[in-house]
């Protein structure tokens, strides 16, 4: 899409609207593209945007040399509304507008405390983060390695079965933890 496109939905005057509160806050304007938005503030930086390829509408927080989506500020400060918690997608001038304001509202409720920088909070946010990975991580291994652990637990290659198993061991189903011990037994 061209740059035409782009000014019609009217992004940086709706961002301007909506987060005008950021500047009640202490924040300044130090960028506007029609489809980015940054505000700044004693080293914390807010940027909202459009996805110029999803047509999302979203917001985050940068401070510590960390950048935080809004989504996670959400899933940190409460995990049952992020369970629900969407990114809006809009197309016309005033789904831009209607999503912004809906977008505010989150940031306002939401990451109060990153926007004031309250350093305990930004703490936990990238203690959670890092747990969030590191699950994430292992999620992807277990995928990988489950299936060649059962092949060599199957062809009783019992070794190469308990390395793979115990690299997944936070993963395993009741069944696998038998078979890990078995695989164990035999190597011993």
């Amino acid at each position: 899409m061209d740059t035409a496109y782009y000014l019609n939905l009217n992004f940086e005057e709706n961002v301007r609207k909506a987060f005008a509160f950021l500047c009640e806050l202490g924040f300044a304007e130090i960028e506007a593209l029609p489809t980015l938005v940054r505000y700044q503030k004693d080293g914390i930086e807010v940027n909202v945007y459009y996805g110029r390829q999803s047509h999302e509408i979203g917001a985050s927080i940068i401070a510590f040399g960390n950048r935080y989506p809004i989504s996670t500020i959400i899933r940190i400060t409460d995990p049952k509304e992020f369970d629900h918690f969407h990114y809006t997608m809009a197309s016309t001038p005033d789904g831009v507008a209607a999503a912004l304001e809906d977008l505010s509202l989150l940031m306002k409720h939401y990451g109060r405390k990153a926007l004031e920088g309250d350093f305990q909070f930004f703490l936990m946010l990238e203690r959670q983060q890092r747990m969030w990975a590191e699950d994430y991580a292992l999620d992807v291994l277990t995928r990988q390695l489950r299936p060649q652990a059962d092949e060599a637990f199957r062809k009783k290659d019992y070794l190469k079965a308990t390395e793979l198993y115990a690299r997944i061991k936070e993963r395993l189903s009741p069944a696998e933890l038998k078979k890990l011990n078995i695989a164990e037994k035999y190597c011993k």
